[in-house]
């Protein structure tokens, strides 16, 4: 079994600024929805990139973030 927070669907189109989708957290009741599955339905996997203000920390690291 895997925990999986689920994101909002891919929109038709990339942004046009740089190319890539945008997702965000599915939320409900102000909530963040998560389910618990079992490994073997998931099809993919997909690396999310933050979306940083104007200055990201210096302190985080790969393994701190």
């Amino acid at each position: 079994l895997v925990y999986v927070e689920w994101f909002t669907p891919f929109p038709a189109t990339p942004d046009p600024r740089h190319g890539m989708y945008k997702v965000s957290r599915f939320i409900r009741s102000g909530e963040r929805v998560a389910s618990i599955i079992p490994v073997s339905n998931i099809a993919r996997s997909v690396h999310l990139i933050p979306k940083f203000g104007a200055i990201v920390p210096r302190h985080w690291t790969s393994n701190n973030v």
